[in-house]
């Protein structure tokens, strides 16, 4: 009996050595820094920034160049990483597509941060606050003095499509008619030649669509939501979220930001 006691302990303990390694070793070991994307952007020597530039003053064409705000920006994180910037034009609808199949590193394009599309990617903080408002057309919605004024059956409102303008009118305007369209350009289109009661979008945008069809439209500046733009990156990688978040701070700090600002007629909301 004590042989058969001892033969069962010894192979408990053998069975015990050969478990409890395996069962200790815990969660494989990942290099979060060796796999981020301000690190593998600096062994390349350059960024890929993503940005539709549809979008002035932010990013657009002018001259056959690629210049905005977001140009700028991009172009100081580039040097603050001592690295070259490569921007990729895309359209809106596949931004964050491309940076989900490592098309670009990170999207810096008047991008609003919502709780929707943090499930895709990743967000600095805010470096920009603005507000969506509304172009009015002077035809068609003359009457128009508020928001409720335009959430009524009848009432046409044209958004861009995928935008938070666009989430906004589904919000607060359900009983208008909600026209998404691909181009900003169309849309501010259709206010200024009466097709379309307003169009809401960004502030910015609303005030240049607003002196280009001066005679035809109006513009109701009153906040209908407010927006941080954040840069994006891919899911998990705090270690680049950590740099950009540093960056933006020192650039908030020493005044780089507001100079920014001031350079393209910018006024942030600060949220």
């Amino acid at each position: 009996m004590r042989t058969s006691y001892r033969r069962l302990s010894l192979a408990i303990l053998l069975l015990l050595a050969l478990i409890l390694p395996a069962a200790c070793a815990g969660p494989e070991y990942v290099d979060l820094w060796g796999t981020s994307t301000i690190y593998r952007a600096k062994q390349r020597g350059r960024i890929r920034v993503a940005m539709e530039p549809k979008f002035p003053p932010f990013e657009y064409i002018k001259g056959g160049e690629l210049v905005g705000f977001d140009v700028d920006l991009a172009r100081t994180l580039a040097e603050e990483a001592e690295i070259d910037v490569e921007f990729v034009q895309v359209d809106w609808k596949s931004i964050i597509s491309t940076l989900e199949s490592d098309r670009c590193d990170m999207i810096i394009s008047g991008m609003t941060a919502t709780p929707l599309r943090a499930l895709r990617v990743s967000y600095s903080d805010p470096y920009f606050h603005t507000i969506t408002c509304l172009l009015v057309s002077k035809e068609r919605a003359s009457d128009v003095k508020t928001l409720e004024d335009l959430n009524q059956p009848g009432r046409r409102v044209v958004v861009k499509t995928g935008t938070t303008g666009h989430n906004a009118a589904k919000r607060y305007l359900s009983k208008a008619e909600i026209v998404p369209l691909d181009d900003e350009v169309d849309a501010s289109n259709e206010v200024g030649t009466g097709r379309a009661d307003a169009f809401l979008y960004d502030k910015k945008q609303i005030l240049i669509y607003g002196e280009k069809h001066k005679d035809t439209t109006f513009t109701l500046l009153k906040p209908v939501s407010v927006e941080p733009y954040c840069i994006a990156v891919r899911k998990g990688d705090p270690d680049t979220v950590a740099w950009l978040n540093l960056v933006l701070h020192h650039m908030r700090r020493d005044g780089r930001l507001e100079k920014l600002y001031a350079k393209y007629g910018l006024e942030n909301a600060d949220g």
